[in-house]
């Protein structure tokens, strides 16, 4: 199944700019159903048009490929190990990688194929909660992790323990709550202590239940649709993005309006990724 209908023939695939990259992980498995994020997205991208009416731009021009979607064993370990190991193959080549969850956890195999790439790599991770200590565990969670050989910003926080509260430096933290009260404006100064390649890790819960009821813990006071796009938008004329995921998203029977934003979400992310001003 390839993202928005577009066919992805493998003689496509040198020419292709960026490639989209199915990640079908659960994790740890407390929350069933996330490993079929990825195809959800995939099916709920067929209901977009390829021609973006903000950027003018149709996605029809951009030279995506969808890969066939990575199998995933059970443990960790085992898993995130596959996972950087054949992302790898495709940062190394110079694709922009735009990855679809599955779990938060991809993010820790997917920077570590990053970093096959670009040494001095930093990480803009989006979400309502920082993953720095696993809440049922007590043991470091992905951008703890992450955090052992990357420099980390979080920025839409509104939740989490106060073990992980002292953890995280001030400067790389911004709360949902100051976007909220001072714009975009509250987020600059942990964007520009990153270095200049940048991968984004999105948690869906970075928005607002209003707008993404289908995550696994929902978490009022986040970001709504414009303050989401214009922040990766800003990102992206600042930065050099080489890769993304967008992770957390719960199908769900009803939830077809989610999965199209997740969808679109990861649509607008290349967008700005691709034809970024800078």
């Amino acid at each position: 199944m390839d993202f928005l209908n577009l066919p992805s023939k493998k003689s496509f695939y040198n020419a292709a700019k960026a490639v989209i990259f199915p990640v079908p992980f659960r994790g740890t498995g407390r929350t069933a159903g996330m490993e079929k994020g990825p195809e959800s997205i995939l099916q709920a991208s067929h209901t977009l048009f390829p021609y973006d009416v903000e950027t003018d731009t149709d996605l029809n021009e951009l030279a995506l490929f969808t890969l066939e979607p990575i199998a995933c064993p059970e443990q960790p370990h085992d898993a995130l190990d596959d996972l950087a190991g054949q992302g790898s193959s495709h940062f190394k080549k110079g694709k922009l990688v735009a990855a679809l969850g599955g779990s938060h956890m991809i993010s820790e195999g997917l920077v570590r194929a990053a970093m096959t790439r670009e040494n001095n790599l930093s990480i803009l991770h989006l979400g309502a909660h920082p993953h720095h200590i696993d809440p049922v565990t007590g043991k470091p969670d992905t951008m703890a992790r992450i955090k052992e050989t990357c420099m980390v910003s979080h920025v839409g926080i509104r939740s989490m323990s106060k073990a992980e509260k002292k953890k995280i430096h001030i400067d790389n933290l911004v709360f949902a709550r100051d976007l909220y009260n001072n714009g975009l404006n509250a987020a600059v100064d942990a964007i520009d202590i990153l270095s200049e390649t940048v991968y984004l890790a999105i948690n869906l819960d970075i928005l607002d239940p209003a707008y993404m009821p289908a995550v696994v813990h929902p978490e009022p006071g986040g970001l709504d649709w414009y303050t989401l796009n214009n922040l990766i938008r800003m990102v992206a004329r600042e930065k050099t993005i080489i890769g993304f995921d967008v992770t957390g998203l719960v199908p769900q029977k009803q939830g077809l309006p989610a999965h199209i934003l997740a969808a679109k979400l990861v649509y607008k992310t290349l967008i700005y990724c691709l034809r970024s001003n800078r």
